[in-house]
């Protein structure tokens, strides 16, 4: 999958990007990890440019993750509620609400750049829990922004080493990923127990 998007954007330009990170922001699975640290290694090399590439990233990746949010303003509730016969969507929107309801615009910058396989579900989360627009696009430009710049700027430093680096920076996500589940599960699980504990305390 990975060359025949590189191999777009060969062919098509930055613009090829732009419409690539829209689609993905909106929460179709590409593998824009792997695509972005290419890009930066070819940028290395001398191949490609680098301010053409982030900027069409960033403009592309912009307009999904704000259409993403749009979705979840109109239509939020209805798309949930389809989703939740799914164990797996319904357990990862879960996820992403929960993220928008402790972190708010800190839970949108850190899921586009630090746990980017939940940023489509937090854009649609974060549509329907109706958080004000002008943050959500601050919060999302600025975790862009640094998500893009990382990724190329790493597949510029290890252009001969992209494979391997994509290979520990996806293990690393995913584990940052049920790490941040499992300190929300005992989070609810500890505030649980301290409930139950005051009516006892009472008596």
């Amino acid at each position: 999958m990975s060359e025949e998007l590189i191999g777009l954007i060969g062919d098509h330009g930055p613009l090829a990007l732009f419409g690539i990170l829209a689609i993905n922001c909106l929460g179709v699975p590409f593998p824009t990890t792997l695509l972005l640290l290419a890009l930066g290694s070819f940028v290395g090399q001398g191949e490609m440019a680098f301010w053409p590439l982030l900027l069409w990233g960033l403009a592309g990746m912009a307009l999904g993750d704000n259409g993403g949010y749009l979705l979840g303003r109109l239509a939020g509730t209805a798309v949930t509620r389809r989703l939740a016969g799914r164990p797996r969507a319904a357990a990862t929107i879960a996820r992403a609400e929960r993220l928008v309801q402790r972190w708010g615009g800190l839970g949108v910058f850190f899921s586009r750049w630090l746990l980017s396989p939940l940023a489509p579900w937090v854009n649609l989360a974060t549509g329907t829990a109706r958080y004000p627009w002008p943050r959500f696009a601050l919060w999302e430009l600025l975790g862009g922004a640094l998500w893009l710049g990382l990724y190329l700027g790493l597949g510029m430093l290890f252009s001969r080493s992209v494979h391997n680096l994509s290979l520990v920076l996806g293990n690393l996500t995913w584990f940052l990923i049920f790490a941040l589940a499992a300190a929300l599960l005992a989070w609810r699980l500890l505030a649980r127990l301290r409930k139950a504990r005051r009516p006892a305390a009472k008596r």
